[in-house]
């Protein structure tokens, strides 16, 4: 068995989609809103029987591979590389379905990863120093945390021993090469290492912490692989891979700035975070958080620049259509936060994150209840400067609803009347619409029309007979659809009659792609399935009917125009020849 057959056969269709969305029962399959367009209605239907998935409203589909490179982006070898590690099947990298750059790079990590966590393991100060960071063995061990020596060439020479070379190292971000030779160092010396890993899982770079005794205060105390071809910062959310199921369970995901907040968190049992990584949320991370969950809460360093960021971060999730609140680190007496960031909070006591988690605020609270101290609302310029930050933040929220009871908040705290705070808000809609070209347009709803027409008819074969004699293969307007019609034609005339398994064993012997077969039967499974049978022939009658009068009108159309030539010129054999086709299309 081929991996790619492996994987198959470990892999179901509906198991792997409804980790991305909701996918709801519908007869023998399940139909789903799409993620890949806007719709309203669910067009996007799943067969675990055929094994294959298809939207009807934006007509993309395929099988497991297919759904894998369109939601994530990747090409054909990095979806199998993704569904292998998630089936547990093992692939080599001789392999030349998977040997691409991407997946050679991703290799390269991997190794790495197990030669830092087994220098960890040797390495007693870097050991010392994970214990009294209170991280467990178990949370080490889960994280994948290692230790990279203080030498130049331990990582490089073990990699090379297993046949990867120093150009590949270098673009995986852990080497350097040197001026004027063609020989290679670490870029990691004397540094906790902490995999970072895409939301599969798989390890796509590394956070570098220095070990104090290595720190002379002149290298950066974290540092990360640089942007390379597997590692976009602004596409990863560290701890995802552990976090997601969580995040779907609790509908909430909770974000913070650094590794170690997530894995102090997750120690202990907070298990919906996710970090940033120090940045700014992206637009990137937040839809991908946002196949998870709406509802997100930030959480962010007691002091300015983690404020500042957070608020970034907030703007992105709002104009993603998030729902947002904010994290406060407790204070003590004199108003002083009792820990600058979540890893201290926790160690101080985990009753008390789960009581800030409980008391977050929705943003347009939090800038209330920060800005209210600052200014002296019974002046009319201060006031209206408060205004002014309350409404620019309301304004970059999606929901008309949601703005308006803000409005009527803000209004009872300012004494500024609803209507005149309405009239500084201005909701400015970030989707902007595709405009589609008419003919596309009216592709779409031949399209269906055609589906419809052919569903019906091979699921009613004693129906074939008198509609493939009464409407050609040039009524139908979508080419891959009409070609199939043509295959159904020429099957039922050499055989007098339609068995589906025999017709698709036909089409196979062909080399015909069966796609459009399994895509036609799916779609009748959509549209019909809930349907009275005794309904379906008067339903069958009026689509044919369509489709035959639509023909009749174009080709009449036609007829005429040809007919307006011919008496120009005055041919009068072709005139006679016209009105001839005329009266047969009548």
């Amino acid at each position: 068995m081929s991996p790619v057959d492996e994987i198959k056969s470990r892999i179901t269709i509906e198991g792997l989609i409804r980790e991305y969305i909701e996918i709801k029962k519908a007869g023998a399959n399940y139909k789903a809103i799409c993620p890949f367009h806007s719709e309203k209605s669910p067009s996007f239907m799943v067969s675990p029987d055929k094994q294959i998935w298809h939207c009807f409203g934006c007509a993309e589909g395929g099988d497991i591979f297919g759904f894998i490179m369109r939601i994530e982006g990747v090409d054909f070898p990095e979806a199998i590389k993704l569904l292998a590690k998630k089936a547990g099947v093992t692939l080599t990298q001789q392999d030349p379905k998977i040997a691409s750059l991407k997946t050679k790079l991703m290799d390269i990590l991997e190794e790495s990863a197990k030669y830092f966590a087994l220098e960890l393991k040797k390495n007693k100060i870097a050991t010392e120093y994970i214990k009294s960071r209170a991280i467990s063995e178990e949370t080490a061990s889960k994280f994948q945390l290692g230790f990279s020596p203080n030498d130049w060439s331990g990582l490089i020479n073990y990699l090379s021993a297993i046949g990867f070379r120093g150009e590949d190292i270098v673009l995986a971000g852990l080497a350097l090469k040197r001026d004027g030779d063609n020989t290679f160092y670490n870029r990691f010396r004397g540094r906790i290492m902490f995999p970072i890993t895409n939301h599969y899982g798989n390890i796509v770079g590394f956070t570098a912490r220095v070990l104090p005794q290595f720190d002379d205060g002149k290298i950066g105390k974290y540092v990360n692989t640089p942007e390379t071809i597997t590692y976009k910062k602004s596409q990863i959310l560290y701890g995802l891979n552990f976090a997601k199921q969580d995040i779907r369970k609790e509908d909430c995901a909770i974000f913070v700035e650094g590794n170690m907040d997530v894995i102090a968190l997750h120690q202990a049992g907070f298990n919906n975070i996710v970090a940033t990584s120090g940045t700014a949320l992206t637009i990137e991370q937040a839809t991908l958080v946002s196949r998870y969950t709406n509802n997100v809460i930030m959480s962010f360093d007691a002091d300015d620049a983690g404020i500042q960021a957070a608020l970034r971060g907030i703007d992105v999730a709002l104009s993603k259509g998030l729902n947002v609140k904010v994290i406060e680190m407790p204070k003590n007496d004199l108003g002083e936060p009792i820990a600058k960031d979540p890893d201290e909070l926790i160690k101080k006591d985990p009753k008390l994150w789960g009581k800030a988690v409980k008391d977050s605020k929705h943003i347009i609270d939090f800038l209330i209840s920060i800005n209210l101290p600052k200014f002296k609302l019974s002046e009319p310029t201060e006031n209206a400067t408060f205004c002014k930050i309350i409404v620019n933040q309301i304004n970059k929220i999606k929901n008309s609803l949601e703005r308006s009871l803000w409005i009527k908040k803000l209004s009872q705290i300012t004494g500024v009347p609803e209507n005149i705070i309405s009239e500084n808000t201005v909701f400015k809609n970030e989707k902007t619409a595709i405009n589609k070209p008419e003919l596309t347009v009216k592709n779409i709803e031949a399209e269906v029309v055609e589906l419809r027409f052919l569903s019906l008819l091979i699921n009613l074969p004693e129906k074939i007979k008198e509609n493939i004699n009464d409407i050609p293969a040039e009524a139908l307007k979508i080419e891959q659809l009409r070609e199939f019609y043509i295959h159904l034609i020429l099957y039922y005339n050499n055989n007098e009659s339609f068995i589906i398994n025999k017709f698709k064993e036909w089409l196979d012997s062909l080399s015909y792609n069966t796609l459009n077969l399994d895509k036609i039967l799916l779609y009748y499974d959509k549209e019909y399935s809930d349907k009275e049978p005794t309904l379906l022939s008067g339903e069958l009658e009026k689509i044919a009917q369509n489709l035959k009068d639509k023909y009749l009108t174009k080709k009449k159309k036609l007829i005429m125009q040809q007919m307006k030539e011919a008496e120009k010129t005055g041919d009068r054999e072709m005139i006679n020849q016209i009105l001839q086709k005329f009266n047969e299309l009548k």
